[in-house]
């Protein structure tokens, strides 16, 4: 939450002429619920849809661009399905992730209590599991443009 997911792929899509494929659009559509009613989904129901979700975008014709929920890395299928696909992981530091998170909107249900230690916790279990799906791995600690020209670098090589 936070790494820049909307933003990197964005700028990506247009640069490409790409589709870009929006994860919490996508299951709010999927769901037939407003981006309110899913922030509001418990987290085990919110997990399912967000699997739903990339399942549909792995079936889609490449190129497109998308978004991915960080519990696909929950799905041991998930990472390895996305270890087959150009897949990038947008990594950030812990410390930043922290700050960055917010404490609300879609995703951020668990952190009503605790919210530091939900994110420690998500991050230790999830990022080797990124890692080993990952085809480029890019650490968004710089500005939105700058890290999108390099997998925008890396795409065209």
């Amino acid at each position: 939450m936070g790494v820049g997911k909307t933003t990197i792929g964005t700028i990506i899509s247009e640069q490409l002429s790409w589709p870009y494929v929006d994860n919490d659009y996508e299951m709010s559509k999927m769901a037939s619920l407003s981006m309110k009613e899913l922030a509001k989904l418990d987290v085990p129901t919110l997990h399912a849809l967000e699997e739903k979700y990339l399942w549909d975008v792995l079936s889609r014709p490449a190129p497109l661009v998308a978004g991915a929920a960080a519990s696909a890395a929950d799905n041991l299928d998930l990472v390895q399905a996305l270890s087959k696909e150009c897949t990038i992981y947008l990594h950030m530091p812990l410390e930043l992730q922290k700050q960055r998170a917010g404490s609300s909107g879609v995703g951020r249900q668990a952190f009503a209590e605790n919210a530091q230690d939900v994110i420690r916790e998500r991050y230790e279990r999830r990022d080797p599991r990124y890692r080993q799906a990952a085809t480029l791995i890019i650490d968004t600690t710089r500005e939105p443009e700058k890290d999108a020209q390099l997998i925008l670098d890396f795409l065209r090589a």
